[in-house]
């Protein structure tokens, strides 16, 4: 689990820390983060979704270059120059130069740099990396080292420091040290090594590697992160199966597929326990030349009548219930998962419902930032953080339990947020649409009939 974050001159942050932990620094299982518009909740949960990007830019430039080398390269050639693809692409196969081009604060000079603290079967850890003109300059790793905690690597533009406990074939170190020669700056060192477990035996890697380096690279590569960017959602979800990323349609060999039959009877469970006019949820089958097409379906009592209504025609709020499912689940079983927005959509008082019932059992860890306050009526303060942003502009994320005047079992948080006690809430000065109709009613004519 993630234990903190630090971040400084990323997206609208200059320097700012989120403290995850409690007390002997345990991780907390639960964070839900508030915030005025604007403060910057999206921009901490890109934080997460730029370590998952960073970690994978070597394996998906191979991806997109196999796609460009197949039926998309004239396609792709052909438009280049309006940009449509182009974006489309460098959304999810992005350089690290492109990354930190999209990532790093505006209009600042200083070096952009994000830290993470984590642990991990009992052991603290932290990863650490600093970009200056779109390159990676520095990159370190700290975590255990047989029996206690130790630099796994440093590197810098005055050293490459690989641990020997960690990389205990000398043979291997000096080919890693080979790669970082040639490739580092354009890629991490953690992109590098992903790349290599990726792309050679697993026997030889664990004959190469520490098991606790590999612990590490596991969890960057299987916490989930769902966040609102200006391009649209921006989604990196771990799931258990190939399933689970595809729940509303999908193919399938056998119409009996067992897999298929137990996420249909979850989802039925899911949506009948949600909404009380869904009576049940089924995947349809339809025959194609190599096996079935499934959609799913929910049977809704309407008018008196049962009625079998698609789901790609359920609201924005149903759908997004499911797409967040899978990040739930996830979160359940034992994995990190960030969630920007998650009320986006769905009614406050089925949000609250939802995360109660999920908080009491999780076993893993869940990061999320909203507006719903009736979530405050049910979660703890030390579970609640509010971003405060200064006259200066200056940001820190503060956690409610921590703050002076300390909140109380029989204290209402939710009042006292609302009141501004934690500041977060937006100050609005008094608004004259009167005299706004006004102004664009004596300098603007009025259109004639007819014309547009």
């Amino acid at each position: 689990m993630f234990t903190y974050i630090k971040l400084k001159n990323f997206k609208s942050f200059s320097n700012i820390t989120l403290d995850l932990r409690k007390a002997h620094g345990e991780p907390k299982k639960i964070a839900i983060i508030y915030g005025e518009n604007g403060s910057g909740k999206s921009n901490l949960i890109s934080s997460l979704l730029f370590l998952s990007k960073s970690v994978n830019t070597i394996i998906n430039q191979t991806r997109l270059r196999d796609l460009l080398e197949g039926e998309l390269h004239d396609m792709y050639e052909k438009e280049k120059k309006e940009g449509i693809i182009h974006d489309i692409f460098r959304k999810h196969f992005s350089t690290l130069s492109e990354l930190v081009e999209d990532y790093e604060m505006i209009g600042i000079d200083g070096a952009m740099s994000l830290e993470f603290g984590f642990k991990l079967d009992g052991s603290d850890g932290s990863y650490f990396m600093e970009f200056s003109d779109n390159r990676i300059v520095k990159e370190e790793l700290k975590y255990r080292l047989k029996k206690r905690s130790g630099l796994v690597f440093r590197i810098d533009s005055n050293q490459d420091n690989l641990s020997p406990t960690t990389f205990f074939d000398s043979t291997y170190s000096n080919e890693l040290l080979e790669t970082i020669h040639k490739y580092w700056g354009k890629h991490t060192f953690l992109a590098l090594l992903v790349n290599e477990i990726q792309t050679k035996n697993s026997d030889y890697i664990t004959s190469k590697i520490d098991n606790n380096l590999l612990k590490v690279l596991r969890f960057f590569t299987r916490y989930s992160v769902w966040c609102k960017e200006s391009g649209g959602d921006s989604v990196s979800i771990t799931a258990p199966s190939q399933f689970m990323r595809y729940l509303k349609k999908g193919t399938v060999n056998n119409q009996d597929d067992s897999e298929l039959k137990q996420y249909e009877t979850i989802l039925n469970s899911y949506f009948t326990q949600l909404y009380s006019d869904v009576k049940s949820a089924q995947y349809v089958l339809t025959p194609e030349d190599n096996g079935f097409s499934y959609e799913l379906y929910l049977t809704k009592k309407i008018g008196g009548k049962f009625v079998d209504i698609p789901f790609s025609l359920e609201s924005t709020g149903t759908q997004k219930l499911l797409d967040i499912f899978p990040g739930l689940f996830a979160c359940y079983t034992g994995e990190s998962v960030f969630i920007d927005e998650i009320d986006s959509g769905i009614h406050d008082l089925l949000m609250k419902e939802l995360l109660v019932a999920i908080s009491d059992s999780l076993k893993g860890q869940l990061i999320l930032t909203t507006h719903n306050t009736l979530l405050m009526e049910n979660m703890p303060p030390e579970s609640t953080y509010i971003i405060r942003v200064d006259a200066e502009g200056k940001k820190s994320i503060n956690c409610v339990a921590d703050y002076d005047d300390r909140t109380q079992k029989n204290n209402n948080m939710r009042k006292k947020y609302l009141r501004g006690d934690y500041d977060g809430i937006p100050y609005v000065g008094y608004i004259d649409f009167d005299d706004m109709v006004q102004e664009i009613s004596t300098s603007v004519p009025s259109p004639s009939i007819g014309k547009t």
